[in-house]
This record gives C-alpha cells, sequence and structure tokens, in this order.
C-alpha cells in the first residue's frame, strides 16, 4: 500500500487583491508561486473573486492554480485561517488573529507609534467596553461595542503568528520595536518593466514616484529635488541633460503638483503626471541617473513611516541600468551599494555635488550601470522564490 501524500492547505488573506499594487503584487507572487507545488493546496482569501485575467495582465501573476474564499473582514479571516495548514496574513495593518497551527504576517510597514490623542480613544473605548461587558445586546448596541473594539490600542494579536516577514531590514527593525516580535525579512518581488525601444543612456535624470503634498505626511520630496535641479542649472554642472519627474497624483495633491510646474517654467525639467506604466518603461530604458529622496527632512523617531520603507521603483530604475542616487536611509539605502551600484546622499549639496561628479563620468556611469542591473536580480521574481522555499524548510 503506497503512503498517503499530505497535502498543505495554505490560505493567503488579502482585502484588496482588486487594486493590484505593491501588496497584492507580494500577495500574489507568494500565492502563485506556492500553487505550483503538487504539496500545496492554496486559498486566496478576500471580499470577492480574483480576476486571474486581470492579476495575468496587470501583476505579471498566474493565479489559476488557486481557490477562492470570500473573507471581508478580520474576524472573518480568523475563522478562516482555522481551516488552514498555513495562514499568510498580506492585508496592511490587520490585526487578525490567527488560528492556524503556523501563520505568517507580511509586514509592509507596522502601525506608527502611538500618539496622545490615540491613547485618549483607547482609554474611552476601554471604559465603554467595560461598561457595555460581553452579554448578548440589541443590534445597534453590539455595532457600538464592535467598534469600541477596534479603537482600542491592543497588540496582543501579534501572539497569534509564528512568523512576521518584513519587506526590508527598516522595516524588521520597527516590526520589533513597536510590536515586539522579531521579524525576518522577504523583499517584495520586483518585474522589470517591459521597455520600449530607446536609446539607453540618454542625459535624463529620472524622479519616479507619486506626486504627495507633504502636508499630508509621507512625501517623494520633489519639491526639493526640483530646487537641487534649478541649483545645478544655474551652476552649468547639468547643460545638456534634463530632468523628469513622473508619478502618479490625486485630487488632494493638485496644489502641489501645480507649484511644480509653475516653478519649472523656463527650465529643462519635464512633469509628466499620471502617465501610463508603457511610458514609465519608455523613460527608465533612456535615463541615466535616478534620484530619491523620501525621508528628506524627516524625524525617524517621530515618523519612521514618511520614509521609503523598501523602494520598489528604485530597483525597477536598476534594473534598466539607471544608476540610482538615494537618500541614504531606509529602504533605499538597503537595496543601494554606495560607490558600486549607486549613490547615498546625505543633504541637497550632497546631492548636488555627487550627481555633477556622476554626470562628469560616463565611466563610472557605465560600470555603475551595469552593477545596478546584476544588484536588481536580487530582488527578482526567482530570487523571492528561493527564499520563500528556504522559509517552507525552517
Amino acid at each position: 500500500m503506497g503512503a498517503i501524500e499530505v497535502v498543505k492547505r495554505v490560505g493567503i488573506y488579502n482585502l484588496y487583491w482588486s487594486t493590484y499594487g505593491g501588496g497584492e503584487q507580494v500577495a500574489g507572487t507568494l500565492a502563485a508561486h506556492l500553487a505550483r507545488r503538487e504539496d500545496i493546496e492554496v486559498t486566496l482569501f478576500g471580499p470577492e473573486p480574483v480576476d486571474i485575467a486581470a492579476s495575468r495582465a496587470r501583476l505579471g501573476i498566474d493565479l489559476s492554480g488557486c481557490r477562492w474564499r470570500r473573507v471581508c473582514d478580520d474576524d472573518e479571516a480568523s475563522e478562516a485561517s482555522a481551516d488552514t495548514d498555513l495562514f499568510v496574513n498580506g492585508t496592511y495593518l490587520s490585526r487578525t488573529v490567527s488560528r492556524a497551527p503556523e501563520s505568517w504576517y507580511y509586514v509592509h510597514f507596522p502601525s506608527v507609534p502611538t500618539g496622545a490623542r490615540a491613547r485618549r480613544v483607547d482609554r474611552v473605548a476601554r471604559a465603554g467596553l467595560r461598561v457595555l461587558g460581553e452579554r448578548p445586546l440589541p443590534t445597534a448596541l453590539d455595532g457600538v461595542r464592535e467598534g469600541l473594539r477596534r479603537r482600542r490600542l491592543d497588540d496582543t494579536w501579534t501572539g497569534s503568528y509564528t512568523r512576521f516577514l518584513a519587506n526590508s531590514a527598516y522595516t524588521a527593525s520597527w516590526v520589533e520595536r513597536l510590536w515586539q516580535a522579531p521579524s525576518g525579512v522577504l523583499h517584495p518581488p520586483v518585474r522589470p518593466l517591459e521597455p520600449e525601444a530607446g536609446s539607453a543612456g540618454e542625459r535624463l535624470i529620472v524622479v519616479l514616484g507619486r506626486f504627495f503634498d507633504p502636508v499630508y505626511g509621507h512625501s517623494k520630496k520633489q519639491d526639493a529635488l526640483l530646487e537641487t535641479w534649478l541649483s545645478l542649472e544655474e551652476r552649468g554642472a547639468v547643460d545638456g541633460w534634463r530632468l523628469v519627474m513622473i508619478g502618479g497624483a490625486d485630487g488632494r495633491s493638485r496644489e502641489y503638483v501645480l507649484g511644480l510646474k509653475r516653478r519649472a517654467i523656463g527650465h529643462r525639467v519635464d512633469l509628466r503626471v499620471n502617465a501610463p506604466r508603457s511610458e514609465v518603461a519608455s523613460l527608465l530604458s533612456r535615463a541615466s541617473i535616478m534620484w530619491h529622496a523620501a525621508g528628506l527632512g524627516e524625524d525617524p523617531e517621530r515618523h519612521p513611516d514618511r520614509f521609503e520603507h523598501f523602494g520598489i521603483a528604485v530597483v525597477e530604475a536598476m534594473a534598466a541600468g539607471v544608476v540610482p542616487v538615494v537618500f541614504g536611509s531606509a529602504g533605499p539605502a538597503e537595496i543601494v551599494g554606495h560607490g558600486r551600484d549607486g549613490l547615498h546622499w546625505h543633504d541637497l549639496s550632497d546631492l548636488a555635488s555627487q550627481t555633477a561628479e556622476l554626470i562628469a563620468d560616463p565611466e563610472r556611469r557605465s560600470s555603475m550601470s551595469i552593477a545596478a542591473r546584476e544588484r536588481a536580480l536580487d530582488f527578482g521574481v526567482e530570487a523571492f522564490g528561493r527564499r520563500v522555499d528556504e522559509l517552507l524548510e525552517e
């Protein structure tokens, strides 16, 4: 009589499959990788069926080998986790209590340090819960009780996970500080953009990232980078070069974008807002240098979330042979090897001087471009799959 094959049941929870963002890239790539194994059965947990065709077209991921189960919130995810051997939580800021024997939590970034207002809300919520107790209540009051539960500062759920996996060492350090839980690192899988035919190594500096008005918190600091470019223009250090800023923007950042456009008038600067991915790919296939400034001027103790947690755009640029010149902190500093496959800077004058030196040394740019392409492979889909297999064997 032959041995009975044991199939491992894996459930991957994500409330936002249909947004096709970075979190879905990670969760989907993990699901597709595991589903290829004969000894694993993968079920996707989410509020609506995953669109297989859209996932393939927008993320380059084949999820046809996965099952689906309707899960609409953290409580339902907790219930569903009990039917798995391995539960993977890929939902940003979820507080699901896992009931699986083995549980992984993928951390894009942990909840930020708690301010005085949040602590006051916590005290009020706890007082209200003491009054309501655990007895059966009318529907309206039961809804109030559930709302109060959500407002508590309660990290006891972290104890239900056997493994935390952060998108970078920077994020892992904050998991340990904020959640008092040890964390490993599983870098996101970055798929190189499919470039259009272009002239690689043109005299272009690119800034790739969404236009966020700094008044709302996290920002890519395009305003500071534009001022640095204008100072280089004035010195004649970028003659024959152009600066292109490309990224998405919403209505909240309209005035910020308009201010950048007004400041750029009369200068060799292009702003491309809400451009399609094909245009981003075309630009990266032609650019020589990438600037990145998230975290500039921020206090990591007060606002660690305002730094770049990983830096997918940095890896995309490197995969295209664009030399990254990045603010030397958090995720980008982890990705870029200073002096080998890119450069770190620490203030705007440092950025200006290092950029001018790089522009003046085409041979150095060429060698860094080659090294950047090689480094980008460390964050590719194949590297991601190898790391997942290692984790399964540990």
